[in-house]
């Protein structure tokens, strides 16, 4: 197995899992603690979604901006300095919080500015891995990176309950800021072996949109590219709501309430991490072609006859084939971005993808409370399930073709 032990020995490889790991686990932690702190306080949630689109906002103002930074500018360095600032901007958040005269206004300029700030530090983190890991490892280091986001989506929830259980909703605040510092620290050791042809003949605004103008001719003349932008759209357009969707099923069809809200979800998230951990596996036998589409029939197929059948344990099962299927897609998707796009367009197209994800998420979440309203949870999964079985027929027929990269073994 000399890829994985090629993977196990790259240092810089490990010192970015590592990175990233503390820094999503921190993340998880200060998101939940954050919410839970907003509604103490004021017990509004309307606070609680105001604070939500101030950490959406900044995707569609700063997103391009980040990317096209990325591509100009040294990753490492705008990976350290994004935690470095981001760790000192929580160090401040509990001086604020503690004030008699604290407002919401001022969590939300803070909530403004991590976001804006995380623009920049995404596509540098996606962007980088493809210099610091041969083309032959890019399958497994991007499985390893999502298969460790998974565990932190089940983990993270139940160790913030203990930690603001014993020292508070303060402490989810500063276990978030020494994540960054320690971050940061990891990230000054990765060494990154290839560098990035970065063109200087513009400067000022003419340098940005002469950059977002390439990277949109870029993306708009490579199909494989533009087959991933509109996978991830329907992606996130389906699964996005499930947060919303899911307990109105719990309620109406199951009878299960919170019960079974939450077993789907952890059988989504099982299935994610599987699917994730499996990806490297099964792609040298059916390669990247055969398994997207695989991908899309299991969330399909899965949506689908989760609207007919109305029970538990099949409910579960079913939300787990869902969670195989995206975690497989999301994988896949990494690994072709990285391997079919040049290293000096990387970032401008990481940060179309994070733009795409920032926006359809909200976007589906605000149409599936609007249709839950005129169709019940049943019916909204059964055209879902549709929409993806459509998409997956015309994949099947024209556009498996567009993936010019295989992944099988030769």
């Amino acid at each position: 197995m000399p890829v994985n032990l090629s993977l196990i020995r790259n240092r810089s490889f490990d010192f970015l899992w590592c990175a990233r790991t503390i820094s999503l686990l921190g993340d998880a932690i200060f998101e939940i603690g954050l919410t839970l702190l907003i509604y103490d306080k004021t017990g509004s949630t309307i606070a609680m979604g105001m604070n939500l689109i101030m950490f959406f906002l900044p995707s569609w103002i700063f997103g391009f901006i980040g990317g096209i930074a990325a591509d100009r500018y040294d990753r490492k360095t705008i990976m350290v300095l994004s935690d470095m600032t981001r760790g000192g901007i929580l160090l401040i958040l509990p001086a604020f919080i503690n004030n008699a005269n604290w407002s919401l206004i001022g969590i939300y300029i803070i909530t403004f500015l991590l976001s804006t700030i995380g623009q920049f530090y995404r596509p540098a983190s996606g962007s980088i891995l493809p210099q610091i890991v041969d083309g032959d490892s890019l399958v497994l280091a991007n499985s390893a990176l999502n298969t460790t986001t998974q565990i932190i989506g089940i983990v993270g929830p139940a160790l913030t309950g203990i930690i603001v259980r014993l020292f508070g909703t303060i402490a989810t605040i500063y276990a978030d800021s020494l994540s960054f510092f320690i971050g940061a620290l990891l990230t000054l050791f990765i060494h990154t072996e290839l560098r990035v042809d970065k063109t200087t003949e513009a400067k000022g605004f003419k340098l940005f949109f002469t950059d977002l103008s390439r990277g949109i001719t870029y993306v708009a003349g490579k199909k494989d590219l533009k087959l991933m932008l509109i996978l991830m759209f329907i992606l996130n357009g389906l699964l996005g709501p499930l947060n919303v969707v899911l307990p109105v099923y719990s309620n109406h069809a199951l009878k299960m309430e919170v019960t079974g809200y939450s077993m789907m979800l952890s059988g989504f998230s099982v299935g994610s991490l599987i699917g994730a951990a499996v990806v490297n596996i099964i792609v040298k036998y059916l390669g990247f072609g055969m398994l997207i589409g695989a991908g899309i029939v299991a969330i399909g197929v899965g949506l689908a006859t989760m609207g007919i059948f109305e029970n538990l344990y099949y409910a579960v099962f079913t939300m787990a084939v869902v969670g195989v299927g995206a975690g497989i897609l999301n994988v896949i998707i990494s690994v072709l971005i990285q391997k079919t796009t040049p290293g000096d367009f990387l970032g401008r197209v990481l940060s179309t993808l994070g733009v795409i994800g920032t926006t359809t998420v909200p976007l589906s979440i605000a149409v599936a409370s609007v249709l839950l309203s005129y169709m019940t949870a049943n019916i909204y999964f059964i055209f879902g399930g549709l929409i993806a079985l459509m998409f997956s027929v015309w994949y099947f027929i024209y556009g498996r073709s567009y993936i010019t990269y295989t992944g099988k073994s030769r």
